[in-house]
């Protein structure tokens, strides 16, 4: 019997993990998940967290029950290196030898370089991250709504998203969609032109990576539901109360209480030392069969945001359907070796994408198919509930938006900055929690 480890839970390792159920019943391997977290998180609908569509509770999945129907060992470890001569993965807590390995850790934020940055903005990668981003949005408005000089209050809303990717737009459409909801309901002594919500993005159009006159399309979409776009910025500083960006070389600071910073992600740094060849952004070049390039290590299969796949000259966008495909081909192959066949190379189906713009509005490419407004927007909801993998988080998050239709989205303080549940946060994030200025 062959030992395969699987190098974290996200959409391309436990697709692995549910590939490999059938031949761990015939006796052929044994499969051990390793991942830091015993949750998977479902990234899709993490913005739907921050303005309270869905509960953090609902998009996130126990990798230990899904190990245990699937005949999967679980460990909770996180991954400090891999040693393919030796064929051993490091962790914190112990070593785990291996006959075949699937990497798939994901990615981390990329700062690229940025130290203001890294201490100032928050990142939007994880569930802590939407649920402290969420209470500093409501502290905000509860802050504004005893406010009587609107300067003061223009100042204390004013929020700003680096990054006009899919996250970044979503992001800023859901706090959007929030907030002009709380003010006309609740915080009545806010005006909506007292808050700002900005996304800086550095190419001609949000939204980059897709077709050219569809993200055209979202921008119009994004400024006519009040949200701002700068074109052309790269952010040269974040501070607690500002950003400084520059255009063509001219500088420019605005006021900003809250940034969150979605302008890229990069493998995890144990990948620049696995002995292969790296892209800027430490993510491992592969094959065509997944395995390292530059490397002799046919048991090694790299996928989802830990590698780089050239795909038509070019290396693909870090994205669950690419993770979900590659775990698929990486478990046929891992199999095929053990039978004493040649592994076969991977070829990439490209389905679309699909971008939420807010409250009745997506656009959606499926197929070659384009499509925009509240039919995209509804596909959007379809697509992605059943993309969830298991029934009960489904239900849930049905009902979740059944009763945010009908009943809005509740602006309550449940966190304390200065208690326990901070701490809980600062472990998490590893670093001091970032801190809303007091006004």
């Amino acid at each position: 019997m062959k030992n395969v480890l699987i190098l974290g839970g996200g959409f391309g390792g436990l697709t692995a993990v549910s590939f490999f159920r059938k031949h761990i019943k015939s006796g052929k391997v044994n499969v051990t998940l390793i991942d830091r977290n015993n949750y998977s998180l479902f990234t899709p609908m993490l913005a739907e967290v921050v303005s309270g569509n869905v509960k953090p509770e609902n998009i996130v999945f126990p990798l230990r029950e899904i190990c245990v129907k699937n005949l999967v060992h679980f460990v909770k470890d996180e991954v400090k290196k891999v040693d393919p001569e030796t064929r051993k993965v490091i962790c914190e807590n112990g070593e785990y030898s291996y006959d075949y390995l699937i990497v798939a850790t994901g990615s981390r934020t990329n700062f690229r370089g940025n130290l203001s940055a890294m201490k100032n903005a928050f990142e939007f990668k994880n569930i802590t991250d939407a649920i402290h981003i969420k209470y500093l949005v409501i502290d905000s408005l509860e802050k504004a709504s005893t406010m009587d000089d609107p300067e003061e209050k223009r100042k204390l809303l004013s929020f700003s998203i680096i990054g006009g990717g899919i996250t970044g737009v979503e992001l800023a459409s859901e706090m959007n969609d929030y907030i002009r909801a709380k003010i006309k309901k609740e915080y009545n002594t806010v005006k909506p032109d007292e808050y700002d919500i900005t996304i800086f993005e550095y190419a001609k159009t949000v939204l980059p990576a897709i077709d050219p006159g569809q993200a055209q399309k979202a921008q119009e979409i994004l400024v006519n539901n009040g949200i701002h776009v700068v074109n052309g910025a790269a952010v040269d500083e974040v501070g607690l109360t500002h950003i400084t960006y520059s255009i063509n070389g001219q500088q420019y600071t605005k006021n900003s209480t809250l940034t969150v910073w979605t302008a890229g992600v990069e493998g995890q740094e144990y990948l620049k030392h696995m002995g292969g060849e790296a892209t800027p952004d430490s993510r491992l070049k592969i094959n065509k069969a997944l395995t390292p390039q530059s490397i002799d290590a046919p048991n090694v299969f790299v996928i989802g945001d830990s590698c780089a796949y050239e795909f038509k000259g070019r290396f693909l966008p870090p994205v669950a359907p690419l993770a979900m495909q590659q775990g698929v081909m990486a478990v046929k192959n891992i199999i095929r070796l053990i039978n004493g066949k040649e592994p076969i190379e991977f070829s990439y189906l490209h389905f679309g994408y699909l971008v939420s713009l807010g409250k009745n509005n997506s656009v959606v490419n499926l197929f070659g198919i384009k499509m925009r407004g509240a039919l995209a927007y509804y596909i959007w909801k379809v697509a992605y509930l059943a993309k969830i993998g298991m029934f009960k988080k489904q239900v849930a998050v049905f009902f979740d938006w059944v009763m945010s239709f009908c009943f809005g989205n509740e602006s309550v303080l449940i966190l304390e900055q200065d208690n326990c549940t901070n701490c809980i946060l600062q472990k998490n994030h590893k670093k001091p929690v970032k801190r809303m200025p007091e006004g």
